[in-house]
């Protein structure tokens, strides 16, 4: 009898144990459709290092910019470095302005790397990188590539696109300048990725120097590696939770969630880039299956709140390209010729 006591007692105490190790592998807040990875490294789009070039192709009318840290970046004609002194260090983001007043931040990559997707978080139908696709193929993908190589870095727009001008899908341009309350113009919104695109692609069609392009998943993970290589975020930040500086619904700084404007508040700043976290969620060419990638959160989707330790600046949400959501825009990037 005291045998079988003592075995009693302990299975009671064996099924204590396992309870309580379901109980603390589960995140309450998690919900079953919802997957971070950021230890698991994926498979690279394409290395960047994979790519030739030859240095003798740099263009003559390129400047080379070198900040007060010796870091060099290039500038494309008819384009000038920011008069402000803490626009004017690369590692802290260097700010030029375009001919039509738009601005944009260079991001570095002869240490961080392009063309890898290191870390991001996963909604259900995304978290595979067997779901995602091959870009290495593309001309538009591989030309990205050369001008980026070459010149060992890209620009990202500092805002998040705005309507530039146009009058049809056929030539409308973006801009990437501040929308608030005192100035004028209207965030991106409801435009398809193909529509980015082709936008992105019109922005400065007349400049020989620099071409405007709709960035790719690996470009948007050399942004936020950057942030995180050049000590002004951490993985924490970017991966985990980004409430503190985005503009989410439980973000620490905005009265309320808006995202009708971009560059509003200083505290969604990050190396001079404004709302990449948060604000509006952000179109990307990066495909998963038949759907395009959206990345960096938002203040809101489709009638729902969206918390910043859920919809941090790293991830990843699948959608059907041919959706224009009222809080869904994107960025534009510029790489040199």
């Amino acid at each position: 009898m005291l045998n079988n006591l003592l075995r009693n007692i302990a299975n009671f105490l064996l099924l204590l144990l396992v309870l309580q190790l379901v109980a603390c592998s589960k995140d309450p807040d998690e919900e079953d459709d919802y997957v971070l990875n950021i230890a698991e490294p994926s498979e690279p789009s394409s290395n960047i290092d994979d790519v030739d070039v030859d240095e003798e192709n740099k263009s003559q009318d390129v400047e080379q910019y070198i900040d007060k840290d010796g870091n060099i970046a290039y500038i494309p004609q008819g384009f000038s470095v920011s008069e402000k002194a803490d626009e004017q260090t690369i590692n802290t983001g260097l700010v030029v302005i375009g001919p039509d007043g738009s601005e944009f931040v260079w991001i570095p990559t002869t240490q961080t790397a392009l063309g890898q997707r290191e870390f991001g978080s996963y909604f259900s139908n995304g978290d595979r990188l067997s779901n995602y696709s091959d870009e290495t193929s593309l001309s538009s993908y591989q030309q990205m590539l050369k001008g980026v190589k070459l010149y060992g870095g890209f620009y990202i727009g500092r805002y998040e696109a705005s309507y530039g001008g146009g009058s049809s899908l056929s030539d409308y341009v973006p801009a990437s300048k501040p929308v608030t309350p005192s100035q004028s113009g209207r965030i991106w919104v409801q435009f398809s990725p193909q529509d980015a695109t082709k936008a992105c692609e019109n922005l400065y069609a007349d400049n020989a120097t620099v071409q405007g392009f709709f960035p790719w998943g690996c470009n948007w993970d050399c942004v936020l590696q950057w942030l995180i290589d050049s000590g002004c975020k951490t993985m924490e930040d970017v991966a985990r939770n980004s409430t503190s500086w985005g503009n989410y619904s439980d973000d620490d700084f905005s009265p309320s969630a808006n995202g009708k404007y971009t560059g509003i508040y200083e505290q969604a700043k990050a190396n001079n880039i404004y709302d990449l976290a948060g604000n509006n969620w952000e179109w990307t060419q990066e495909r998963c299956g038949s759907n395009y990638v959206m990345r960096g959160g938002g203040y809101n989707l489709m009638g729902g709140a969206c918390p910043g330790n859920r919809y941090q600046a790293a991830i990843r949400d699948p959608l059907p390209g041919n959706d224009h959501h009222p809080n869904v825009c994107f960025r534009i990037g510029l790489f040199i010729n």
